[in-house]
């Protein structure tokens, strides 16, 4: 692997805390491109790896945003390419909206750092972070001939792939203090997210070491 693809906001949810580290330790070169400036699609299919990082954007029945159709088709067109591709939160329901599952808003947000339930043993069971408002619906996941089912939380796909390509739900990315960061930069008071910051700090070096098994899983690296 060559070169890693990145695409994110410029300010929310856009640091790569455990991921970047990753990144690093395993030598790997990578580039940043942001929706918030014009990105080129081909210049992106170039690369060994895509990586697609969360946002309060939504690809969700009558809420989806006006830009997620453009990243729908760059994922389609990586994927058919058979590199691995990453998503996560958000890329995770972009890249289920590509294979053509569904993508439903949450009644209720689903927040915490928890286990949750695992369909196969290919995702590591201890606690991961979730933060979502909108959901990949699982049946709608099953139903995608190839797909693969790895976890379901609060009635929504945690984690998923298709060959080479995988999704979830949860933020392997960010330790504690990230989170803290990325949660405050959407508004959201420090006594919400405090203790769950508090709890992946106090297990940052299962949750790092987790972290990598399933970023070398994605990528491809043994």
């Amino acid at each position: 692997m060559k070169t890693v693809a990145i695409l994110s906001h410029e300010n929310v949810a856009a640091e790569l805390s455990i991921l970047g580290d990753w990144l690093n330790d395993r030598q790997l070169t990578f580039k940043r491109y942001y929706r918030e400036q014009s990105w080129s699609a081909d210049e992106i299919l170039e690369a060994d790896f895509l990586i697609v990082l969360g946002s309060p954007n939504s690809t969700a029945v009558g809420f989806q945003c006006e830009s997620a159709p453009s990243e729908i088709e760059l994922t389609n067109r990586f994927i058919a390419t058979g590199k691995p591709y990453f998503g996560i939160c958000y890329g995770a329901q972009i890249l289920a909206k590509a294979i053509g599952g569904e993508v439903a808003r949450r009644e209720i947000k689903n927040i915490g750092f928890k286990e949750f339930a695992a369909k196969t043993d290919v995702i590591d069971s201890g606690s991961w972070m979730l933060w979502h408002e909108d959901m990949v619906l699982p049946e709608s996941i099953e139903a995608v001939s190839g797909a693969k089912l790895h976890g379901v939380d609060a009635g929504a796909a945690i984690a998923f792939n298709k060959e080479n390509a995988w999704g979830v739900q949860f933020h392997p990315e960010v330790d504690g203090d990230a989170l803290g960061r990325m949660i405050s930069s959407i508004g959201v008071a420090e006594e919400k997210w405090r203790p769950i910051a508090d709890a992946m700090n106090e297990d940052d070096q299962a949750h790092r070491a987790r972290a990598y098994e399933l970023f070398d899983l994605v990528s491809g690296i043994n």
